[in-house]
């Protein structure tokens, strides 16, 4: 299934007031854009491809630091509208593509980086297949997802209306379901969103399986400088909000 999401006006408007309204003090902006920035290698020169783009920001500061070409590509015409908009004077390159489709790319690279978007994709086999054809021999898959304790919990009316419970100032969340691997609906926006999820163990041995060497594994926590600006961010200490993995394609 492919969910376009991002183009859906009664999502995109909320989405775009939502990350204006905590531009600086989004756990995207604390912490998921950098711990991945941190795993990147010396872009100089590099050809890269950005999977799940959206407004192109990740392109602009690869090409602010040596890449020689960027392509970012995203399901998403709104979000690719206005990454060309913003970012025109640069050396980056915007399509609208989904990941499902990108094998109809004809170009090899030497990165290829996606965030907080593989968990949208249902067949993790087949983008992982995709993606070992599009890079250069020993190049670098980095990418980050929600966390699968965050995904795995089959939601119901029940726990919708619950609220997670705190103890003695520690946060407690609930989790079940953890290794029934497959669609999670979830309410985002005043929008019923779909999303997959994977257990660790599915996400490290297929990765393996498609010739991918895993060099990194993070599941990062908060800075104190981060707690100081979102104190609620402690609770991250108990249960991370994302994982990010760097792996190496070799041959086969």
């Amino acid at each position: 299934m492919r969910q376009n999401i991002y183009d859906d006006e009664t999502f995109y408007t909320l989405y775009d007031q939502m990350r204006e309204e905590k531009k600086h003090l989004s756990a995207n902006d604390l912490i998921e854009i950098p711990t991945i920035r941190s795993m990147l290698p010396d872009l100089n020169g590099k050809r890269i491809l950005e999977l799940g783009c959206g407004y192109g920001d990740s392109c602009a500061y690869f090409s602010e630091k040596g890449a020689k070409y960027i392509l970012g590509t995203d399901i998403s015409s709104h979000m690719i509208d206005i990454a060309k908009i913003k970012h025109k004077s640069t050396n980056c390159k915007f399509q609208v593509l989904a990941m499902e489709d990108i094998s109809t790319i004809h170009d090899k690279f030497d990165i290829i980086v996606s965030s907080l978007a593989f968990h949208y994709v249902e067949d993790f086999e087949k983008l992982l297949q995709d993606i070992y054809k599009l890079l250069k021999d020993d190049g670098l898959l980095i990418f980050s997802q929600e966390h699968p304790i965050g995904t795995g919990t089959i939601l119901n009316d029940a726990c919708h209306n619950s609220d997670n419970i705190t103890l003695a100032d520690k946060r407690y969340y609930l989790v079940s379901d953890y290794n029934i691997n497959g669609k999670r609906i979830v309410d985002w926006n005043n929008c019923k969103v779909v999303k997959y999820h994977r257990n660790f163990n599915y996400i490290i041995n297929t990765l393996q399986g498609c010739n991918f060497q895993i060099e990194d594994i993070l599941e990062p926590t908060p800075t104190k400088e981060v707690i100081e600006k979102r104190p609620d961010y402690k609770n991250q200490l108990d249960k991370p909000f994302f994982l990010f993995i760097k792996a190496r394609k070799i041959k086969h």
